[in-house]
This record gives structure tokens, sequence and C-alpha cells, in this order.
């Protein structure tokens, strides 16, 4: 057998089967290297192996360079023409605005705005709406004033379109050049930065001069929008206005008390502030609807005169605290079994608690009253009401009831009635 055993030598056994280095080694009694020198250096016994070439001290393959990348003209010519493409669907969308059409159409639409304004107001005063005496002033005073800024802005609309239309006639000639010469590129995009630059900047200037007119007019359509809003809500109330009462404002709100949060509108008179509960509730669902309820009812009135106190907060609120809950806080004289001594507001719809704050104290001071239509001048209103008061007899209000000659509650500033605690009657005042 091939792998049987033979002696030899010194008496070593090997194995037939293995082959031998062809070098010799250790172990066959070839020559031995010492570590750490290399094969062709000179041995212990003074015999030099075989010469041959030299060798760095590290052998490793060097990483050839990576060429930079060079697009193929193909992909060139593909990138030229979708710039090209992109450069004429800007040109094509600013050339549509060298006219300045946005603000010939601004200009255009302010005297139907002032004749809207007019009709608005003149139906509010048919429904009986007093104040805003100075709203018929102050859209004349916007008539006025008018034609001469039509003037102006028509004059630097005419001047900026003619350059305008030149800048972009330029353009697309540039356009038509870099068709047959794409080094053109970079050029026509620089001139169509700086033509959209000119566009806007000669949409700002006519703006200038018509700007603070379309402010007042959405200032006084602002207005004149909540009015009427406030005279609807009057006429689908749950409750009905006092002999004289005339409504001053209204606003979305939600009454914060301890049991229960229920929202409604808030509306201020000449005499009264009232709460009304207004809620839509589902009653029954089915499957693709539901049947709902809605529910209007008066919550609290109390005479103005007897809130004593008024304190407004703005608490943060929504999303990070980002938001903000106008917060109006009243106490008033004595509490009722409708109303607790004090109580919280948030008021919604853009309601703010300082312009609702300011409201009710000009109502419960009388100042009011010089906003009405065909009042005298505020500080000519004032003077006549101090004189007034200084000359006019204390008024007789009753004390004790007719009917039953029990005491009678307090009675507050914007009191129309009282009512015996005891009886239960009426007393007008």
């Amino acid at each position: 057998m091939d792998n049987r055993k033979r002696l030899s030598g010194a008496g070593r056994y090997s194995f037939s089967n293995f082959k031998k280095s062809a070098g010799g080694g250790p172990k066959d009694g070839g020559p031995k290297t010492p570590a750490g020198l290399p094969r062709d250096a000179k041995s212990a016994t003074g015999r030099s192996a075989a010469p041959g070439p030299s060798k760095p001290p590290f052998d490793r393959p060097t990483t050839p360079a990576t060429p930079a990348f060079t697009a193929s003209p193909a992909a060139q010519a593909t990138d030229n023409i979708a710039q090209l493409a992109a450069a004429r669907t800007r040109w094509e969308r600013l050339a549509g605005t060298t006219t300045l059409s946005t603000v010939v159409d601004q200009i255009t639409s302010i005297p139907g705005k002032l004749d809207g304004l007019d009709n608005d107001i003149a139906a509010l005063r048919t429904r009986g709406y007093r104040f805003g005496r100075n709203l018929e002033e102050q859209t004349k005073a916007l008539r006025s004033r008018w034609p001469q800024q039509q003037f102006e802005a028509n004059r630097i609309l005419q001047s900026q379109r003619m350059l305008l239309q030149n800048a972009a006639n330029e353009v697309q000639q540039l356009l038509a050049q870099a068709e047959r010469n794409y080094s053109l590129l970079g050029t026509v995009n620089d001139r169509l930065g700086a033509l959209e630059s000119h566009i806007n900047e000669a949409q700002r200037n006519v703006r200038n001069v018509i700007d603070d007119t379309e402010q007042e007019i959405t200032r006084l359509q602002t207005q004149v929008r909540r009015t009427r809003s406030m005279l609807d809500a009057l006429e689908r109330a749950s409750f009905s206005l006092l002999p004289d009462e005339h409504g001053v404002a209204m606003c979305e709100a939600k009454w914060i008390s301890d049991n229960q949060q229920p929202e409604g509108m808030l509306f201020l008179t000449t005499n009264r502030l009232i709460f009304e509960h207004q809620e839509e509730r589902v009653i029954k669902r089915k499957l693709f609807s539901s049947e709902k309820e809605r529910i209007q009812q008066k919550l609290w009135d109390t005479p103005i005169g007897a809130i004593v106190a008024l304190e407004m907060e703005d608490k943060k609120s929504g999303l990070l605290g980002l938001g903000r809950q106008e917060l109006l806080t009243l106490r008033f004289a004595e509490r009722t079994r409708e109303l607790p001594s004090d109580t919280t507001l948030h008021l919604k719809g853009g309601a703010t608690n300082e312009e609702w704050l300011a409201l009710i104290r000009r109502v419960q001071s009388g100042q009011i009253a010089a906003d009405m239509v065909g009042a005298p001048p505020p500080q000519a209103h004032i003077a006549a009401a101090v004189q007034a008061e200084a000359v006019a007899e204390p008024a007789n209000l009753p004390t004790r009831c007719p009917n039953c000659n029990a005491a009678l509650p307090p009675i507050y500033k914007g009191m129309k009635q009282v009512e015996c605690a005891y009886c239960g009657m009426l007393v007008n005042l």
C-alpha cells in the first residue's frame, strides 16, 4: 500500500504519499532562513540565495486614479434641451404678467367697492342701526381722494408696463439665439431673474399708492359685515330688546363655568350684556344621517351698570401653545339665580378682550351715545352731558313695590324694569 511506513535515515518514519518542499526546509535538511531576513540574504553558513530583483518593503498593489466623469454628448444635449424648455416656460409666465393685470384689477375694483359700502351702510340704517356715526363720512372721504390716487397709480402703471414689455421682448430674442447656441442659457436665466424682480417692484410701486385706500375699505367692510350679522342674530334671538334698547356689538363666546361650558353668542346693548346659548345636538343617529335639534336659549343677562369689575387674560392654547384664548372675566354687583357673582367668557370668532372691555366701559360711561347718528362731536357731547348732569334734578327711582310695598332690589344703569322679589310684579323705571 502507498500509505505504508518506511524506516529511513536515523530511524525517522515518513509517509510516501506526502510531497516534500522543493526548496527544502527545516524538517528535510534544507537551508534555514533566520526570521526577519529576506530569502536572498546571506545565510549563517556564508551561502547566498540566487540573485533576484529587489522588492519594495510593502508589496501592495496601487489603486489607479478615478477619472473625472464627463457627460456624453447625447446626455449634454438632452440637458440643454431641458434647460431651454424650462427657460421658455418661465418666460411665458412672466410675459403674461408684464401687463400688471393684477394691480389693474385692484384699481378698477375700488369704485365698485365704494358703491357697495354706501349701499350696505344705507341698508343698516334702514334696519335701525344707529351707531357708527362716521361710517358715511369715512366712505365720502375715501371717494373724494380716490381720483387723485387713481391718476397717480395709472401714471406709474403705464410707464412700468412699457419698460417691462421691452425687457420681455429682449429676453424673447435671447431665447431664440439660445436655441442655436446653448452657451447663452446662463445669460437667459440671469435676464429672466432681472425681469421677475422688475415686475415685482412695479407692482409694489402701484400698490403703495392705493394700499391705504384698500385697507380702509377692507376695515369698513368688516365693520359692516359684523353689524349685519348682529342685526340678523337679534332678529332670530330667543329674547326681545327693551323699548329704546339698541344693539352695540355681538361675538361668538363660550361661558366657562364650573358645571358646564355652553357655547353661544354674547350681545352688548345700550342697556344689558346678554349671553344666549346656541347649539345643535344630535338626538337620533341613522345609518347615513342623523337627526339634530337646535338649542337657543338666553342663559343670563345683566344690566350694564351691575358690572362692577372687568378683567382680561390672554391664555395660551393649541399645539405647542401657539394659539391664544381671549378670556374676559366679569364681576357683578349681586348674584342672581341665573347669574353667579362672577363669570368668565372665552371670546371667539376673532373678537378680542381688549375691544370688548373698551366697548363695555363706553356703554357704562355713556360715551357710546356720542357714536350715534346725528349726535354732536364726541367732545361737544361729553361737555353737554356733564352740564346736563350738573343741572338735572335727581331721578325719583322707586324703592318699594307699589303692589305689596316690599323693598325693591337695587337699581342699576341700563335697567328699564325691576322685578319685585316677593310678588313678582314688574315695576317700570
